[in-house]
């Protein structure tokens, strides 16, 4: 009796396998020699485009931020590389309006915490050597993956922050590097107006002073 079972993705209804012609160009490129016309196809570089377009947002809707989203931006902050692997950080999701209302207060940078939607304070281990730079590569995934979200943000404060240690219960082994607000903002930008200096002026080819194009 034959099976009424519906066919597996890959296969047709006599199970034969239908692999993608990706799959099956590469299988191909395996038993023989190399196609010089074969071209890995491109995607639009998303990434690329967060960067290019990012902006700092100091001003938030008033309107929550979903703690999915939320967990995705801390995701990120977690999933960055750090020196040896060290991981020598630790993040404090703080979205309580008086508790933002407090870090705003506590730094002097960053008043505009109040008014947003959560924060990240971002502490490291001050018997990390490498501490600081990892927990800024940290920050700027964070960043990056908000404004993916269309969440905006920035970086307030730069160290000195104690009395923000003090109010998320930090352990003494913590510096607090920076606190992060995030929130949706308040007014239209202009994606990707940014005043910048021009490559040839900022990056060199083999040599310094070998303008790149």
């Amino acid at each position: 009796m034959h099976s009424t079972l519906p066919a597996r993705s890959g296969e047709n209804k006599a199970g034969q396998h239908l692999w993608p012609l990706h799959f099956n160009a590469f299988a191909e490129r395996r038993s023989s020699a190399p196609d010089p016309g074969v071209r890995i196809p491109t995607m639009p570089n998303q990434v690329f485009e967060a960067v290019r377009t990012v902006l700092a947002v100091r001003e938030y809707q008033d309107r929550d931020v979903p703690y999915d989203v939320v967990r995705r931006i801390v995701e990120a902050a977690r999933l960055t590389a750090s020196g040896g692997n060290g991981q020598p950080w630790h993040f404090v999701v703080v979205r309580e309006r008086e508790s933002l209302r407090e870090l705003g207060s506590l730094v002097r940078t960053g008043p505009y915490i109040a008014g947003a939607a959560a924060a990240v304070v971002v502490a490291y281990e001050k018997a990390s050597r490498v501490g600081v730079s990892d927990a800024s590569r940290a920050i700027q995934s964070m960043i990056l993956t908000a404004w993916a979200e269309g969440v905006g943000s920035n970086w307030t404060g730069f160290g000195g922050l104690d009395g923000v240690a003090r109010k998320v219960g930090l352990p003494e082994r913590y510096e607090v590097l920076a606190v992060i607000p995030f929130g949706y903002p308040r007014r239209t930008l202009g994606r990707g107006r940014k005043n910048r200096k021009p490559m040839t002026e900022v990056a060199s080819a083999e040599r310094y002073g070998t303008p790149m194009e």
